[in-house]
């Protein structure tokens, strides 16, 4: 802390720097045991932030870098862990928090999930901002080299159809405050002494994944001598405070009750906002707000879904739909609205096959081998999505195309108390007024 304090100084009295300062460091070992003294170092600047990716085994030749042929990876949703989502963060009381970098990294094909959950959660836990990593076209890049000249493609990529392309509605939700923030579930108050002496905290999260730094492949494991359940992160806030070593300590922590938020037995999460529900079980998170609702998740295998306002019926074995109003009104009386749909996403070309093998400690993964890393242009999985919204004011279905711009107007359909429309394969965005 001392030491971050007085680079604090450096920069802001002898350097002139008037933005915000981050401290930072890469993690601590044990991690349940140091991470609050880590926290506690970076409270000497403004923000506090921390690197948290999701991702799955991605081994082989450049693998640190780049996709090739003859590389082994899974490929793992992180709707089947919930535990591992990157916005599971124990905030430090009175300073922003923020994910300096993170990504659904590729080659994992489950990527659409990844604006939407981001957007869900940073709203309901207040997560001050989440960077993406990283963007080096000043528009969409297509399926090409990692360096430029060696054959192969770019794993530190965001601006293709199912990361960038799913960030309208996730930001418009985000940015317009449409999802309550909920309130904390947790504020835990550690005495420095505590910290000092390795004690264990109420709650801990888990351990930063970044696919280039860990040796270890980040799994979700229970943290024992953390006595509250790590799915509370999904509940609402998480909060930390420290004090000096003559506070009166864990005594002023406030410890809400989850467990009518949590079914572990069904797999099954709820906010404590209502908002957001996420059956882990089977891979299905919705949101269920007045101005915006959607899904994501393995929807076929789920089967017709319904929320307040719509109902979405899919063939895709894996989708994320969202339908959010345009113009602040809720969806039942909106006259416009902005339906967005993200698939999976291939290069042109790509071939895997199933595999087992064993890494350098032994522990052998179940996964895939590239066979072909493919090229230009990005194949996207159709759209088979078929929605029903309770608005009387819908008259019109606009479909867009990736620019946003009109391409042709859709039927629409009437059954009394809903308008129906049956979104074409290649349906990304379209407007409904």
């Amino acid at each position: 802390n001392r030491f971050n304090a007085e680079m604090v100084r450096f920069l802001r009295k002898e350097i002139g720097a008037k933005q915000l300062i981050n401290a930072g460091n890469w993690k601590t070992s044990p991690h349940v045991h140091l991470n609050d003294a880590e926290r506690y170092s970076f409270t000497a600047s403004e923000v506090i932030g921390v690197n948290r990716y999701y991702g799955g085994k991605h081994e082989g030749e450049a693998s640190n870098w780049a996709i090739l042929d003859g590389q082994h990876f899974t490929d793992p949703s992180v709707l089947f862990n919930p535990r591992s989502l990157p916005t599971n963060l124990k905030q430090v009381a009175g300073h922003p928090m923020i994910i300096s970098e993170s990504s659904w990294v590729p080659p994992v094909s489950y990527q659409s999930e990844g604006p939407f959950l981001v957007s869900l959660f940073q709203s309901l836990t207040g997560v001050d901002g989440f960077y993406w990593f990283t963007s080096s076209e000043p528009q969409w890049r297509q399926p090409s080299s990692a360096n430029r000249f060696r054959p192969s493609l770019g794993k530190w990529v965001i601006d293709t159809p199912e990361i960038l392309g799913n960030f309208p509605a996730a930001a418009l939700m985000y940015r317009k405050g449409y999802i309550q923030q909920g309130t904390p579930v947790i504020q835990e108050h550690r005495r420095l002494d505590e910290i000092w002496q390795r004690r264990s905290p109420l709650i801990a999260e888990e351990p930063t994944f970044d696919p280039n730094r860990d040796r270890v492949f980040a799994q979700p494991r229970a943290n024992s001598s953390a006595p509250i359940n790590p799915l509370a992160f999904l509940v609402g806030p998480v909060e930390v405070s420290y004090a000096p070593t003559t506070d009166q300590g864990t005594d002023q922590s406030k410890i809400t009750d989850i467990s009518p938020y949590i079914d572990e037995s069904q797999q099954h999460i709820r906010s404590n906002t209502g908002e957001i529900e996420w059956a882990y079980g089977q891979g299905i998170c919705t949101l269920n707000a007045p101005k915006v609702q959607g899904v994501t998740g393995f929807l076929k295998a789920y089967g017709q879904l319904e929320l307040n306002e719509i109902s979405i019926d899919s063939q895709n074995t894996y989708a994320t739909v969202i339908v959010i109003s345009m113009d602040d009104e809720a969806i039942a009386t909106s006259k416009k609205l902005l339906v967005q749909v993200g698939t999976r996403t291939r290069s042109t070309g790509w071939e895997q096959r199933a595999i087992s093998w064993p890494d350098e400690d032994g522990t052998t993964h179940d996964g895939f081998e590239i066979l072909n890393y493919g090229e230009a242009p990005w194949r996207v999985e159709n759209t088979d999505v078929t929605l029903a919204i309770q608005n009387p004011n819908l008259t019109t279905a606009l479909l867009l195309d990736m620019n946003g711009m009109i391409q042709r107007e859709i039927a629409l359909e009437n059954n009394g108390t809903q308008q129906i429309v049956h979104l074409p394969h290649n349906a990304k965005y379209m407007v409904l007024q």
